[in-house]
């Protein structure tokens, strides 16, 4: 299984469509919020992805339809916690994510709001957050995340998106 994960793209309706159309085998995408009225609009427009994608709320989406925390079941007995992060930020963000997931008994935890691609584990946890596709603030290229999912664990990497569209701040 192949999960693509995006983050952060505040409005940018072409950041998506530049990280997802190229994978149309993807199994599951994950949006970790702030991007909910272009994601909305994305799925009208390519409604074979709809059953695939799966979101959580971002502090600048505009409606509180989406839900806070997302637990997802994945193959081999692996289970998925999706948070936009910005709940999580008083003390160590990583080691917050690592008890979420815990609490949630899920071994990946993705979250977004930084900006900042991360990909670590902390308490046997794997902490990931694909980087903003709109606007980095890590000096990177606008980024998605790939997440391969085996029996023994996660096979991750970022994706760069080559788009004149974004702006850093």
């Amino acid at each position: 299984m192949q999960i693509l994960a995006i983050s952060d793209t505040h409005g940018s309706y072409l950041a998506l469509e530049q990280a997802i159309l190229p994978h149309p085998d993807i199994d599951m995408i994950v949006h970790c919020g702030d991007g909910e009225t272009e994601l909305n609009r994305f799925i009208t427009v390519h409604p074979e992805f709809a059953e695939r994608v799966w979101h959580v709320r971002g502090n600048c989406d505009p409606t509180q339809h989406s839900p806070r925390l997302l637990v997802l079941d994945l193959p081999h007995g692996h289970r998925l916690a999706a948070v936009h992060g910005h709940e999580y930020m008083t003390g160590d963000l990583t080691v917050n994510l690592a008890r979420l997931g815990h609490s949630q008994s899920c071994d990946l935890v993705l979250f977004g709001h930084t900006h900042r691609r991360t990909d670590t584990t902390v308490d046997g946890i794997r902490i990931f957050n694909p980087g903003s596709a709109a606007r980095p603030r890590d000096g990177k290229p606008p980024s998605f995340g790939l997440i391969d999912v085996y029996p023994e664990g996660f096979l991750t990497s970022h994706g760069d998106l080559k788009s004149p569209h974004y702006s850093m701040f």
